[in-house]
């Protein structure tokens, strides 16, 4: 019979044809798609010439790209594969045809038609028409049922399978030496009716391939990610009796398995690490072994196996399996945790809630025994188990403690460092206290993203380390402020760094400062920051400069008897650079956007990072948008260089707090900060002292385009100036302690400033020393004469305009007179008791009676002024004014005050009682007209 009217009794007439050609050299398999039967044998053809073994599918597909079951289009036969030789079922191919016989006799199968493969027997029953194949596939597992009822031999992987391959007739087979022929040995086409043959042989529900899990979660993933198989593992466990009895078939029968579970066997050998080894140990002695074709067959599957198809292809020997219904695949038995190597735990990424910050190298330590890092990431437990040791999960992402610390607040705790795929590297610390006690445990844990429903492992192996440091280090005090590290300024903490003279140590963190380490981080080089810092070197920028020297000089304030003193620039249109300069300051220490506080921002939140920053400025941008009462008492609170003391959460102690600050804190606003304190406070003189309240006019600025430039790359651009700066000044303390008393004494003396004027003159001088600091180790360029020659003037303006704040106490007397106006009783003094009888007493007529109250008499004839103490101390707690030391200036002045009794209706009809009055001499205080009579 030739191969085309063999192919068309088998083959459906619609979709594509496919070729298969195979070759035991390692040449590439080759597939072909045809929309002619001719096409596709006539390639069959050449693929024999070529020494190749030529196949073809059993089914049409509508695509002609691919050979998957999910392209079949039509199938239009049933088949069989009947192995037969040395070592399979059927020793030859007669053995193999009786055996079919029977088969066909005892099911009331029509008589299919025969082809010699070269080696076995393929049985086909060709159908009348072309069916899917969700209709084929019911009848041709029940015909692969009725083979294993009847104990029919038959290839089980081959029957049932959509995608099936055979050999097509008048093709060699190469398998032997000389080939085989492949030729058909009953010619009689015999077709039968879908119907007629599913009635015959029935339906079989078809086992669904495996199962459908739910999708695998990213934590999973993550961690399934750091599981590798091996072989070896497997292997072991099934000497053992604990592991797959299948593979152990495969590999103590090489010379008879069947080639479907061979496959099988390779298939699970090949997903494992040990795979070069694993192929060929479980295939060397297979009649059909070469190197090169077991390397090429492992190659081809696609997958590992299920423990399903294992048993399809060799039923009963799954039977008694320890891990039945347990596992899905053999390849599960051999899995464990590929532990990260050296390479692998060094890892770049991002600090947490930092998200403009450059990536950082992180350095993964060892776990400590018996834990684990994944290749992958995540912390394994490795325990020993029945026959070998198995890892447990602990937690999906890296979490480790990095060191231990001595908190000045916390007492001793761990600083824990977490990697999350997402947000970046966070670092917090736990209270040791809290890592023994699972729910304080978990409510430290969970705020910092760490959330899981048994929490115990993770505690323990937190625990773990806490006893591996112990054993290995000891504990490092956790600095819970930046700045000087001590009086004789020999380290500066800045971040997690703490500068010394000649080297550079790591900082741990603490409680208050850990939050913040991700702020003081650098970006780009120190010759970007020195060349964006050129932008300010022009005349017309000298308020810029200055903004900018006091990042300098706020470390200098350590040289000065004043904790804090600040400086506010300010102005009411936008355009002039305010910002720029917050952002420039901010720059010497780390990112701008991080450090500079913003209108959003609390008071207490400026005052915690003072507190926090100690020696660094504090930049603050928008600040007027406070009112009056907050900027005083903030003023106050931060020159004061403490924050105000608050009880601890949850016992019933003070804060923990820190050193006094000593700073200099630079903020904007579009309004003045004394203007705002002045229409709240009668006498702001106190806050005018402690701030140098600034306009900012105008600014040799140049077009918008540049600015933003600008703007930008101070944002990609920070953090590279400070540790050369601080290294200078520790190793030349004395000499910059004393540039910076020389520079004080000469400015003191241009500006005229005294004693009570300790705020701007240790914020001048310091901001002045510093700059000269920096231009002498080339930090900036500019010429600081010309910066001083604006300095001094601007100075004398400030000095100036807080001298004339100074009010007199007849001036504040007569605010208070002012605005009580028509709450006054101005009338005639009644000591002339002429006209006065026994029961009577002298009414007089009054000039001014009060509308609402009471707060004073007037007795314009004699100039005497009576005030009512308690609304004159209400008045004075409004106006913010000390109303003892008001009186005690009164007294000594010319309106010769003192506290008398006084009837204050005396004359009216108002009886009232005496009562102890301030009264005020007003002959050389008021200068009243005669009042006509």
């Amino acid at each position: 019979m030739d191969t085309l009217a063999f192919l068309r009794a088998v083959l459906a007439e619609e979709g594509f044809y496919c070729i298969v050609g195979l070759k035991k050299e390692p040449d590439r398999p080759v597939q072909k798609f045809f929309p002619t039967l001719d096409a596709a044998i006539e390639v069959a053809k050449q693929l024999q010439t070529n020494g190749f073994d030529s196949y073809y599918a059993l089914a049409t597909f509508i695509e002609g790209t691919s050979r998957k079951v999910a392209n079949a289009k039509l199938l239009k036969a049933f088949w069989l594969d009947l192995d037969c030789g040395a070592g399979k079922k059927y020793l030859t191919q007669p053995e193999a045809i009786q055996a079919l016989r029977a088969f066909c006799k005892t099911t009331a199968l029509p008589r299919p038609m025969l082809v010699n493969s070269g080696r076995g027997i393929h049985a086909y029953w060709p159908i009348e028409e072309g069916i899917p194949a969700d209709t084929w596939l019911p009848v041709a597992q029940a015909l692969k049922d009725l083979c294993v009822k009847h104990s029919l031999h038959a290839d089980p992987a081959c029957t049932a399978d959509v995608a099936r391959v055979l050999r097509v007739p008048n093709t060699l087979n190469f398998k032997d030496e000389p080939p085989n022929p492949v030729e058909v040995l009953n010619s009689a086409v015999i077709t039968t009716p879908f119907k007629a043959f599913k009635e015959a042989v029935g339906t079989a529900p078809v086992a669904v391939k495996g199962y459908a899990p739910r999708e695998m979660d990213e934590a999973t993933q993550l961690l399934l990610g750091s599981y590798v198989s091996k072989f070896k593992r497997i292997l072991d466990k099934t000497m053992a009796g604990t592991g797959c009895q299948q593979l152990g078939h495969i590999a103590m029968n090489q010379t008879t398995i069947e080639e479907p579970l061979w496959r099988a066997g390779l298939s699970i050998a090949d997903r494992c690490v040990d795979r070069d080894k694993a192929i060929h140990l479980i295939s060397k002695k297979h009649p059909d072994y070469t190197p090169e074709r077991t390397a090429r067959k492992a190659a081809l599957t696609k997958g590992p196996y299920t423990c399903e198809t294992f048993g399809k292809l060799n039923p009963g020997g799954c039977e008694g399996c320890p891990n039945r219904d347990i596992i899905r695949s053999p390849i599960t038995l051999g899995r464990e945790v590929e532990e990260a190597s050296d390479e692998d735990n060094i890892v770049q990424a991002k600090p947490a809630d930092s998200p403009t910050a450059p990536d950082q190298t992180y350095t993964i330590p060892k776990y400590p025994a018996p834990y684990l890092r994944g290749k992958n990431g995540g912390v394994f437990k490795r325990v020993r188990g029945e026959d070998a040791d198995i890892e447990i999960p602990v937690y999906h992402n890296d979490i480790y403690v990095v060191r231990r610390l001595v908190d000045p607040e916390l007492g001793e705790a761990v600083l824990i460092r977490l990697h999350l795929p997402k947000d970046g590297v966070r670092e917090f610390t736990v209270p040791l206290v809290a890592v023994t006690s699972k729910e304080e445990f978990r409510k430290h844990m969970a705020p910092k993203g760490v959330a899981m429903a048994k929490i115990d492992e993770l505690m323990y192996y937190i625990i773990d380390w806490v006893t591996h440091l112990q054993m290995n280090a000891t504990a490092d005090i956790a600095r819970r402020q930046f700045g000087w590290t001590d009086e004789h300024l020999t380290g500066f903490i800045v971040g997690d760094k703490e500068v010394r003279a000649d080297r550079i140590n790591l900082n741990p963190p603490s409680r208050s400062t850990a939050a913040m380490f991700s702020y003081f981080t650098a970006r780009g080089t120190l010759d970007e920051w020195k060349a964006t810092m050129e932008f300010f070197n022009k005349p017309g920028m000298e308020l810029h400069q200055f903004g900018i020297g006091l990042s300098f000089g706020s470390p200098l304030m350590a040289f000065t008897a004043v904790n804090a003193s600040m400086v506010h620039l300010w102005s009411p249109g936008s355009g002039l650079g305010k910002t720029a300069v917050l952002q420039a300051a901010a720059s010497v220490w780390g990112n701008p956007d991080e450090i500079m506080t913003t209108e959003n921002d609390t008071i207490s939140t400026r005052m915690n990072r003072a507190e926090v920053y100690k020696n660094i400025i504090l930049p603050m941008d928008e600040l007027t948008n406070a009112t009056g009462k907050e900027l005083s008492d903030m003023l106050y609170m931060y020159t004061s260089g403490h924050q105000r003391n608050r009880m601890s959460r949850g016992s019933n102690v003070e804060r923990f707090r820190g050193d006094a600050w000593q700073q200099i804190g630079l903020s904007t606003g579009n309004k003045s900060v004394m203007d705002i304190i002045a229409a709240f406070k009668a006498m702001p003189k106190g806050e005018a002292a402690r701030v140098l309240d600034l306009e900012v006019t105008a600014a040799n600025l140049p077009n918008k385009t540049v600015t933003d430039e600008l703007s930008l790359r101070l944002k990609r651009v920070y953090g590279t100036a400070y540790i050369p700066y601080l290294q200078y000044v520790m190793q030349n303390v004395e000499e910059v302690r004393k540039l910076w008393q020389s520079t004080q004494i000469r400015l003191d003396k241009a500006i005229g400033f005294n004693a009570p004027d300790r705020f701007p003159s240790a914020t001048a001088s310091t901001c002045i020393t510093g700059l000269i600091v920096a231009k002498r180790i080339g930090l900036i360029n500019w010429e600081i004469a010309p910066l001083v020659r604006w300095l001094i003037p601007t100075m004398k303006t400030t000095k100036a305009a807080v001298d004339s704040l100074d009010i007199a106490p007849e001036a504040v007397l007569n605010n208070f007179l002012a605005e009580n106006y028509n709450n006054i009783l101005r009338i005639k003094s009644t000591d002339d008791g002429r006209h006065r009888t026994q029961d009577t007493e002298l009414l007089i007529i009054p000039d001014g009676t009060p509308r609402i109250s009471l707060v004073a008499r007037y007795e314009y004839d004699i100039k005497q002024l009576y005030i009512m103490p308690k609304p004159f101390k209400e008045w004075c707690s409004k106006c913010h004014i000390n109303v003892t030391s008001l009186i005690a200036e009164l007294k000594k002045g010319r309106t010769r005050a003192a506290m008398e009794p006084k009837r204050m209706g005396r004359g009216t009809r108002m009886n009232l009682p005496s009562a102890l009055v301030l009264r005020i001499d007003c002959t050389e205080f008021m200068d009243d007209e005669p009042v006509a009579q």
